[in-house]
């Protein structure tokens, strides 16, 4: 073997251990935390708050962040999983759904993206 092709053998292993694997997305439904949670500890130990950019995810990671887009209003926005729920979709803080522009009831429609 001569020393191009080491070289780009060499290249192309190395680029396949760094590059991100390609993003999963699922379409779900998203829910609001209720106003009780408020100044509540959290499953990953930080203090939830209404007015800060946040989720729960049933089996992301705390911290993982994902891109959650509304299809009815086309707005998305980057969120970071905070806490876990017991649902098969995301929740989102009060402050998340006013930017996704989640109707008043609470529930809408999503993609994510992680």
């Amino acid at each position: 073997m001569t020393f191009s092709k080491r070289f780009l053998t060499a290249t192309i292993v190395w680029l396949a251990a760094h590059l991100p694997s390609p993003a999963k997305a699922e379409s779900i439904t998203a829910t609001v935390y209720h106003q009780w949670y408020n100044g509540r500890p959290d499953a990953c130990g930080t203090i939830y708050r209404d007015s800060v950019v946040s989720a729960a995810h049933a089996y992301l990671r705390c911290g993982t962040k994902v891109w959650v887009s509304n299809p009815r209003t086309g707005k998305s926005l980057l969120v970071r999983i905070t806490d876990r729920c017991a649902c098969s979709s995301i929740d989102l803080s009060y402050r998340a759904a006013v930017l996704l522009g989640v109707p008043t009831d609470g529930i809408a429609r999503v993609r994510i993206s992680y």
